[in-house]
């Protein structure tokens, strides 16, 4: 426990550590990801529609919108940029829209009281290190996550438990005894398959996923304490004994 701060519950039953996924759920840099591909695509003139992004959230992998541009802009017998030319313009507008990037509600409360009760934390994120780096440094977060198991750090990305199972034993934390925090479909995947206690929170282009295969699925994080955490994490672990 941290000098100057009482403990929110008795160490017999906090969970040996937090996971939580970066993007969509810390932080919603999914929007921005988005965002700066439609203007993209708005500078040619074209409309990028949000179901095609929002399908593939939490994916290790991204969508081809430069190909399909490119294919849009060679039908119309208009100029086709380069695909550097176009992810160029892409990091342009990202910069901009990531310079207003916030946590979302309720995180910084939450990570805090963890750390003040002595939970370790890691990140469990199917983008690289270099960026996930970037944003907690930007959050004024980094300083809180001991471990980050991320997409070119993990052996294998998610849906697969990798990240999860391997954030775990980084910290030396029991994840049948973990919690991890989720916003997209693979993400709930990996964690539950990796036998984490897993709450879920859709984010802004998450919102249709299925994340029915959580322990918890809340509306926002303001819903959240760490007392309630461990109200839930102890029943879910009565259950199983």
């Amino acid at each position: 426990m941290r000098a100057g701060h009482a403990p929110l519950a008795s160490p017999d039953v906090l969970p040996d550590a937090l996971v939580f996924d970066l993007d969509g759920t810390i932080a919603d840099t999914e929007s921005i990801e988005y965002r700066s591909v439609e203007q993209v695509w708005g500078d040619h003139g074209a409309v990028y529609g949000l179901d095609r992004w929002a399908t593939i959230v939490g994916q290790s992998w991204a969508p081809a919108w430069v190909g399909e541009l490119r294919d849009e802009l060679a039908r119309r017998g208009e100029p086709v940029p380069s695909p550097d030319d176009l992810h160029r313009r892409q990091h342009e507008h990202k910069r901009v829209l990531l310079a207003d990037l916030r946590p979302r509600p309720g995180m910084v409360e939450l990570i805090t009281a963890a750390r003040n009760d002595d939970v370790r934390l890691a990140i469990a994120s199917n983008s690289p290190l270099r960026w996930v780096e970037e944003r907690l440094d930007q959050l004024g977060l980094r300083h809180h996550f001991e471990h980050l198991s991320t997409v070119d750090v993990a052996s294998r990305p998610k849906p697969h438990p990798a990240p999860y199972l391997e954030a775990c034993d980084a910290l030396d934390a029991r994840p049948t005894r973990s919690v991890a925090f989720e916003d997209s479909t693979t993400g709930t995947a990996s964690a539950v398959a990796a036998g984490l206690f897993t709450i879920a929170c859709p984010g802004p282009l998450t919102e249709g996923h299925d994340l029915s295969a959580a322990h918890w699925s809340i509306r926002s994080h303001d819903d959240l304490s760490l007392v309630s955490i461990v109200q839930r994490f102890e029943a879910h672990i009565a259950d199983r004994t």
